[in-house]
């Protein structure tokens, strides 16, 4: 209800964006432009570096996922599906609904537990150094149910940790901006950290509207590195004509 008024904007003459484009047209393979700089806020990465999706970012990371499994990542050219078992952590408890995308694939979930400040770095480390584990699921601030928002040292570990050429971190941050006290705690930047620790392509990160405005008609946004983000729009590009705009 707080956010009912938005169902009159923008109003029946406000068609173009910030670059001119007219919005009820196909088009826009990353998205409307203002949206892009919104999420670069969010995730904290050049607007570059940004894809918008539709309402749901759990698809988003679906896609992200089923490209590894039949193409493969950048940089690595055996697919996922050409590897044998693949095994994902996950941290513990955790949201669900990823561990049901990672069960749809077939991969092996391994349980990692969640201590007080983000994952047992060491149970991840020890578990990552097995070549036919590919990713992580992780919900970096306030994580459902427990609210452990990562701190510096686990964010940094898992952005160094010795791990397949062909890891990926998927991070959610779902709760990006759903704060409870004036004064939150910092997030430290995870893209910053892999690019330091020679790791530029081991992250994808992923954020929504949903829990901002409208769940139904909310807005996804994953960002990555410049090889990831070309590599997706690519085929991105081949499956549809252009997110939801209007």
């Amino acid at each position: 209800d707080l956010s009912g008024p938005m169902l009159e904007l923008p109003g029946s003459n406000d068609f173009l964006d910030a670059e001119g484009t007219d919005c009820r047209s196909y088009g826009g393979i990353d998205g409307l432009p203002e949206m892009k700089r919104f999420f670069g806020g969010i995730l904290n990465c050049p607007t570059k570096n940004v894809i918008i999706g539709g309402n749901s970012s759990l698809s988003m990371m679906h896609d992200a996922l089923l490209r590894a499994y039949i193409w493969g990542v950048p940089g690595y050219d055996a697919p996922w599906q050409e590897q044998g078992t693949i095994r994902f952590l996950c941290p513990s408890p955790g949201y669900d609904r990823h561990f049901k995308i990672t069960e749809l694939f077939g991969f092996e979930l391994l349980p990692v537990e969640m201590a007080e400040y983000g994952p047992n770095m060491d149970q991840v480390e020890a578990l990552a150094s097995d070549q036919s584990v590919k990713g992580i699921w992780c919900v970096p601030r306030y994580s459902n149910p427990t609210g452990v928002t990562y701190n510096d040292e686990v964010i940094g570990r898992v952005a160094q940790m010795q791990a397949a050429p062909d890891f990926r971190i998927l991070w959610d941050n779902a709760y990006a901006e759903h704060h409870l006290v004036d004064r939150p705690a910092p997030l430290g930047d995870i893209l910053a950290m892999c690019i330091t620790a020679g790791h530029p392509d081991r992250v994808l990160m992923f954020a929504s509207t949903s829990k901002m405005s409208f769940a139904g008609g909310g807005v996804a946004a994953m960002a990555a590195s410049e090889p990831n983000i070309a590599d997706s729009r690519a085929k991105i590009g081949i499956r549809t004509i252009g997110p939801d705009k209007i």
